[in-house]
């Protein structure tokens, strides 16, 4: 613990922090990193010392400062921190504890995307995610399917695209929704989770606290957001039983 300690210690220097980041995007001398910090340089000195001190950096033979290895996976971790720290207010209000343990590890992924709490303005986007697909949509709600998604999903099952659908045991599909809006179907026993996603877009809601269903999403199309999502719902997927229409 106290080594822990020792390391946060070093990282809670916003000039640390600013040192290390750039440290990362390129090996810089002292009398660069005076400069790019706008600090003199004893002050550049210090916190160089302090950091190669914790084994953090590392200089090479031309006076150039640089992450080590030690460094780059510190500060990678730091990541998840991060990203809780500057959206604390909806860490507060979302249970993020019910995710699984590997994609809280990961959770500055979701950071990649952006946080739409406008629930028109959610509805309208998954109508628009869905009018993109070109070869799937995976779904996963605690309810069926919007009336406005009915016609864009059964055009999209006309030109090929495959649909996938997770949803909680007690749900029935409405009259008529099951002949005309077919593909693979799963069940839980509890759904409190809202993933939407095609192979261009992701889209994802976590419960609130209190368990109520929060339209607030995360929306992005970032590579290593909608791998989050998609390692998310696979998850869900494979814990999931087929679905008894």
């Amino acid at each position: 613990m106290e080594d822990l300690c020792d390391l946060l210690f070093e990282f809670s220097s916003t000039e640390r922090m600013k040192i290390l980041k750039s440290l990362l995007e390129e090996r810089l001398k002292l009398s660069q990193v005076s400069k790019n910090l706008d600090i003199t340089v004893t002050e550049a000195s210090r916190h160089l010392q302090r950091l190669s001190d914790m084994e953090l950096i590392d200089k090479d033979v031309g006076g150039a400062f640089g992450p080590t290895s030690y460094g780059r996976v510190a500060v990678r971790l730091l990541k998840g921190l991060d990203f809780i720290s500057q959206n604390r207010q909806y860490v507060q209000e979302h249970d993020i504890m019910c995710l699984p343990d590997e994609l809280i590890s990961r959770i500055n992924e979701i950071s990649l995307a952006k946080l739409n709490a406008d629930v028109v303005r959610v509805l309208a986007h998954v109508d628009m995610m869905f009018q993109e697909a070109e070869e799937y949509i995976w779904v996963m709600s605690y309810a069926h399917s919007l009336p406005s998604t009915i016609p864009i999903v059964e055009e999209r099952l006309e030109k090929g695209v495959i649909l996938q659908r997770i949803f909680p045991e007690e749900i029935i599909p409405p009259t008529g929704e099951a002949e005309t809006i077919s593909g693979p179907c799963r069940t839980l026993p509890k759904v409190d989770i809202r993933i939407m996603m095609t192979e261009k877009e992701a889209m994802c809601s976590l419960p609130t606290m209190d368990g109520r269903v929060d339209y607030a999403s995360f929306i992005g199309k970032d590579p290593k957001f909608h791998k989050w999502c998609t390692d998310l719902y696979l998850h869900y997927w494979e814990k999931a039983k087929p679905a008894v229409v």
